[in-house]
């Protein structure tokens, strides 16, 4: 089943919530594909910090196109997978890791610092040279809104004071201006992704 999808920002909103929203602690079924077209206001201005301690803005990674993809750590499943699809994508459309830009923004800054970003990120199967982004929760907050990110702390009732997080499970296609070209979610497949990083690479579109 392939669903077109075009739309402003409640057509964005629409692909969050239907079909790619998860609680990372029980993976949802997912089926089909989805293909996005059109404009939207996706992206903006933020300030954050990466895994080395160092403040990086937006304008950091400027002059290539950026894979961008919000979750957290202590994800059990649903982040590793995205994560590890951008390492297989990569393997596939920029064999060498320097066409684009990589980039894990958590959601969760009170247990993501730089130092445990900085293990994550070095996972096997992600990207090389994926970076890792954190920073306080008003700034997160400013990042999450640019984006159009749901996300929610969710109390585990088995472990006081444990908690996780429900968010939409998106990873966002930006030029090398920090201009939205499109998404993948949860549905979508290694082959995907290169697909539409190889057409871009050599189209500009």
């Amino acid at each position: 089943m392939k669903a077109i999808i075009k739309f402003g920002l409640y057509g964005l909103m629409g692909a969050l919530f239907m079909g790619s929203l998860s609680a990372c602690s029980e993976p949802t079924a997912r089926v089909g594909k989805t293909v996005v077209s059109g404009e939207a206001d996706i992206g903006g201005p933020f300030t954050l910090v990466n895994q080395d301690g160092a403040v990086q803005t937006q304008d950091a990674f400027a002059g290539k196109p950026q894979l961008i993809y919000f979750g957290f750590s202590y994800c059990p499943d649903i982040c590793p997978t995205a994560l590890q699809k951008l390492g297989a994508a990569q393997a596939i459309a920029d064999k060498k890791g320097d066409k684009l830009n990589y980039i894990f923004i958590s959601i969760d800054p009170e247990r993501d610092t730089p130092e445990s970003l900085k293990l994550y990120v070095t996972a096997n199967g992600f990207p090389d040279n994926l970076v890792g982004l954190t920073g306080s929760q008003e700034q997160i907050e400013t990042a999450k809104t640019a984006f159009k990110v749901y996300s929610q702390k969710v109390e585990t009732p088995d472990s006081a004071g444990d908690y996780t997080v429900d968010h939409s499970d998106i990873i966002y296609f930006m030029d090398k201006n920090g201009k939205f070209l499109d998404l993948f979610t949860g549905r979508s497949s290694v082959l995907d992704i290169s697909a539409r990083v190889k057409t871009h690479l050599k189209s500009g579109k």
